[in-house]
């Protein structure tokens, strides 16, 4: 009688948020009450200070993450830090019968991937990477060698081709003098815990002076207690000065308040930008792609790097991107419910 072939577990599996096959271990998601949760980023679960993150009340429920993703989520990481096992990157660790490291990912201050060791399989949830040059205060994005991989494909897509860091920056610094040259308030859409403090460091180096919404000065005090000197951002008060530039998240581009400027020039900072469409919402003068997330060809180059064959893809383009690995030879598949583009994250 003929063996029946049987088909390897998947590594990763949505059950209240990913789940690493053979462990206990919940990803970026509250889990079940007896579960160890993964904690990337502060923006995980939505921007830090708008929900707390949704720990179960009963049961022996712990939180992995950095000191400096918790100090990011400001009060929340706070109340936190009762339940938190609080670990550095690159020292590997014993969790009963696993052995865990966390890895920095480049995506915010504090980010990190995990690598798990289960039996015999390396096992990478990657998350949210950002493999070039990494954003403000974040530290460089490590990549570990892995059987297979769960990542983030916000930008799984080949029109989010992003130019380097620098030159996106030296972009954002140009629209500003340009506007200001031309006796315009130049006004930069860009999301808070995204590209909006790198756009801060860069406007303020060139000696100009910056106002900005509630969420940005709240986004700055933060990134401060998570050890990362930003520059001072003044509150908005309906006036703009000749020497400042104004900075504003995306999802408040209808707030009555931008009314009261004279004469705007808006710039859409972010790595949506370079979809027409989406641009067209944002009614912007400019369109500059910089994101705190890989896109489409660093990501491919990312899954290269770790060496692994299975690759599951959460969020964004997570079933198109899929298949996209699938036809390069990738056992790759889209994990968790359908959800539309983040596009205040990016």
């Amino acid at each position: 009688m003929a063996r029946r072939r049987t088909t390897p577990a998947r590594a990763f599996l949505h059950r209240a948020g990913v789940r690493i096959s053979g462990t206990h271990i919940t990803c970026d998601a509250a889990g079940s009450a007896e579960d160890l949760v993964f904690l990337s980023h502060a923006q995980a679960v939505g921007a830090p200070g708008r929900r707390r993150f949704p720990l179960r009340r009963a049961g022996r429920q712990e939180l992995l993450a950095t000191e400096e993703t918790l100090a990011l989520l400001g009060p929340a990481g706070q109340t936190l830090r009762k339940h938190a096992l609080p670990a550095p990157f690159g020292r590997a660790f014993v969790l009963g019968d696993l052995r865990v490291e966390l890895v920095a990912s480049g995506h915010l201050p504090g980010a990190a991937s995990l690598l798990c060791e289960v039996e015999s399989r390396r096992l990478l949830y990657a998350g949210t990477v950002r493999r070039e040059a990494p954003a403000l205060g974040a530290a460089p994005c490590v990549v570990r060698r892995a059987d297979a991989v769960c990542i983030d494909g916000t930008f799984g897509d080949p029109r989010f081709d992003f130019p380097p860091r620098d030159e996106a920056l030296a972009a954002v610094r140009a629209f500003a003098s340009e506007a200001l040259a031309a006796g315009k308030t130049p006004v930069v859409l860009a999301p808070v815990y995204g590209a909006a403090m790198d756009v801060a460091d860069a406007l303020a180096r060139k000696g100009i002076a910056l106002r900005g919404h509630r969420a940005m000065l709240v986004a700055a005090a933060a990134f401060r207690a998570a050890g990362v000197p930003v520059p001072l951002i003044a509150r908005f008060d309906r006036k703009v000065g000749p020497r400042e530039a104004l900075l504003w998240p995306p999802e408040a581009r209808e707030a009555p308040l931008l009314n009261t400027l004279a004469s705007p020039a808006f710039a859409f900072v972010s790595g949506f930008s370079v979809d027409p469409d989406i641009r067209a919402r944002m009614r912007a003068d400019a369109g500059i792609p910089l994101s705190n997330q890989s896109g489409y060809r660093d990501l491919l180059a990312y899954l290269e790097a770790t060496g692994a064959r299975e690759v599951a893809v959460v969020r964004g383009f997570s079933e198109s991107f899929a298949e996209d690995l699938r036809r390069r030879g990738y056992d790759a598949y889209p994990l968790g419910p359908p959800r539309q583009m983040e596009l205040f994250r990016g």
